[in-house]
C-alpha cells in the first residue's frame, strides 16, 4: 500500500471539517444517517471561454492537478462502500422487500392522502347539502310571494242576505268605506271591494256621504253599484257644515233638492213633527252636519227627519237619551263649536260648566261669551258695541243673561257633542285663542291673566290684520 492509498482511507474513515460543517459540500445527509449522492446543488464552474487560450490553459492546469487529489467520482465510489456496510443497497433486495423506515413513512404518507380525500368528500357533501336547503327555501319563499301577490282577494258569492243601512261620514276614503264594509258584513273583504272600485265604469267613483240601504254578504262588485248610486234612483246631495245656523241648513237644502225655503222653514218651527219636545222653539242644534244624499223624491219632512234621526243617533251614542239632557248638551256643544278648535273641545266644555255654577268667584253663572251675543245679533263677525254687549233685549246676551241661551247657536259636530257630553275637569274661567294661524288658545282660572291674553291676542291682530279681518 502506498502512501496515496493510505492516504484516500483516512479520508474516507474520517471526513474532512469542510464535510462536517456541510460548507460548500457536494452532499447531503439523510434522516436514516446516509448521505445522498447527487450535490445538493449545483456545482460552481468558473466562466471560460473555450475560445480563450487563456482559459484552455487555466483548464489543462487544472486537469493535471487532479492527479495530486481525488477526483468526484472516486469520492463518491468511496461512499458508496461505506454505505453499503451500513445499508444494503436498494437495487440489490429482493422485489417487495423495502426497508422499515420507508415502508413506514409510505403508509403514514397513503393514509394521510386517504384522510385528506375523505375530509374533501365530507366539505363537498356539507356544501352540497347546505346549497341544496338554500336554493329549495328561496324557490318556496318565491312560490309563497307570487301566490300573494296573484291570490284573488275573497269575496262573496252573494246573492246576499238581510239589509243593512251602511253610513258613509264626511272624510271617509275607498279605504275606510271599505273597512266599514267588511265590519257590518257588506263584503267579504277590502281588497276586493277596492279592486272593484277600480274596475267600475262609473263616470263619478267618488262615494258621498249618507245612508246605503245594502243587503250583506254580497259581492263587492254590487256594493259599488250600490255606494255609486247605479243600483239606485238618481239622488240629491246636501252638504251641512258644522256650526252651521238653521237659516244656512235650510237654504243648503232648498238650493240642493228644489223644495222651497218656505215650506222648509215651516217645518222647522214644529219640533213635534220630528219626535222632539213641543216646547221647542226650533230645530236648532238638532240637523247634523255632514254630506247626505237624498232620492229625488224624497219630500222636506223626509230629509230633516234624516237629519234630526242622525243628531238623536250621536246622542245616543254618548249615553244622552233623555230629552232635556240631549238640550242642554246641544246647546253647550254648539259653544263649544264655534269658540274653539278641536283639540281644545274638552277643556273648553269644562271652563263652560265652572262659569254655569252660580256660585262661581269669577263670572257668577254668566257664560259671557261673544258667539252667543253676535248669534242673538243676527251677525258672524264678533266684533259689537259697548251699548250692544249691555243690551238685555238680546235673549243670547251672556253679559246680561245668566245660564245658557235660549237654544243651540249652530249645528255642533260629532266631536263637540261628544266633548259637552264629557267635559274636562278643571279650575279654568277663561279662556281666548292668541294665534289664529296656529290655534293656539290660552287658559286660566283669573280674570287678570285673562286680561293679559286679552292684550296678547289684540297685539297678534294688530301684526297680523289681514288674518284677524
Amino acid at each position: 500500500m502506498n502512501e496515496n492509498d493510505q492516504s484516500r482511507r483516512r479520508r474516507r474513515a474520517e471526513p474532512s471539517a469542510q464535510e462536517d460543517s456541510g460548507a460548500g459540500a457536494p452532499f447531503r445527509r439523510l434522516r436514516s444517517g446516509r448521505r445522498r449522492l447527487e450535490p445538493t446543488a449545483p456545482y460552481e464552474v468558473a466562466d471560460t471561454d473555450d475560445s480563450s487560450p487563456s482559459g484552455r490553459e487555466e483548464s489543462g492546469a487544472n486537469l493535471a492537478s487532479a492527479e495530486d487529489v481525488e477526483s468526484p467520482s472516486s469520492v463518491a465510489a468511496g461512499d458508496a462502500a461505506v454505505e453499503a456496510e451500513a445499508e444494503p443497497d436498494r437495487a440489490q433486495l429482493p422485489p417487495g422487500d423495502v426497508p422499515a423506515a420507508d415502508a413506514d413513512r409510505e403508509h403514514r404518507l397513503q393514509e394521510g392522502l386517504a384522510a385528506r380525500r375523505r375530509r374533501r368528500r365530507r366539505r363537498n357533501i356539507v356544501m352540497l347539502s347546505v346549497f341544496t336547503v338554500f336554493v329549495l327555501a328561496a324557490t318556496s319563499v318565491g312560490l309563497f310571494i307570487n301566490n300573494l301577490l296573484n291570490a284573488e282577494p275573497e269575496d262573496f258569492a252573494g246573492p246576499g242576505e238581510g239589509n243593512v243601512t251602511f253610513i258613509v261620514e264626511s272624510g271617509w276614503g275607498p279605504n275606510r268605506v271599505g273597512s266599514e264594509l267588511v265590519a257590518d258584513g257588506v263584503v267579504a273583504s277590502q281588497d276586493a271591494f277596492l279592486e272593484a272600485l277600480a274596475a267600475s265604469d262609473a263616470e263619478n267613483t267618488e262615494i258621498h256621504p249618507g245612508e246605503y240601504e245594502l243587503q250583506t254578504k254580497i259581492p263587492a262588485s254590487e256594493a259599488v253599484e250600490g255606494l255609486l248610486g247605479q243600483a239606485n234612483s238618481p239622488v240629491h246631495y246636501v252638504a251641512i257644515q258644522a256650526n252651521a245656523r238653521l237659516g244656512a241648513v235650510l237654504s243648503n237644502i232648498s238650493d240642493a233638492t228644489g223644495i222651497s225655503l218656505s215650506e222648509l222653514e215651516q217645518l222647522a218651527v214644529q219640533p213635534d213633527t220630528f219626535g222632539l219636545s213641543a216646547d221647542l222653539d226650533n230645530l236648532e242644534g238638532f240637523l247634523h252636519p255632514g254630506e247626505y244624499r237624498f232620492d229625488v223624491d224624497s219630500n222636506a219632512e223626509d230629509i230633516l227627519q234624516m237629519l234630526v234621526d242622525a243628531t238623536n243617533e250621536v246622542l245616543a251614542d254618548e249615553g244622552i237619551t233623555d230629552a232635556d239632557e240631549a238640550y242642554r248638551t246641544l246647546k253647550i256643544a254648539s259653544i263649544v263649536q264655534a269658540e274653539s278648535r278641536q283639540n281644545d273641545y274638552p277643556t273648553v266644555a269644562g271652563a263652560i260648566e265652572n262659569r254655569l255654577d252660580p256660585n262661581n268667584r269669577e263670572t257668577g253663572g254668566f257664560l259671557q261669551v261673544d258667539s252667543a251675543v253676535v248669534y242673538g245679533l243676527d251677525r258672524y263677525s264678533l266684533e259689537f258695541t259697548a251699548e250692544e254687549k249691555a243690551d238685555e233685549s238680546n235673549l243670547y246676551n251672556t253679559y246680561t243673561h245668566a245660564g245658557l241661551p235660549p237654544t243651540p247657536i249652530g249645528s255642533p259636530g260629532q266631536a263637540a257633542i261628544s266633548a259637552a257630553a264629557n267635559p274636562d275637569e278643571n279650575d279654568y274661567y277663561y279662556w281666548v285663542t292668541v294665534n289664529i294661524a296656529t290655534g293656539e288658545t290660552k287658559f286660566t282660572d283669573n280674570y287678570a291673566e285673562h286680561q293679559q291674553n286679552q292684550q296678547e291676542y289684540r297685539d297678534y291682530c294688530a301684526a297680523n290684520p289681514e288674518v284677524c279681518g
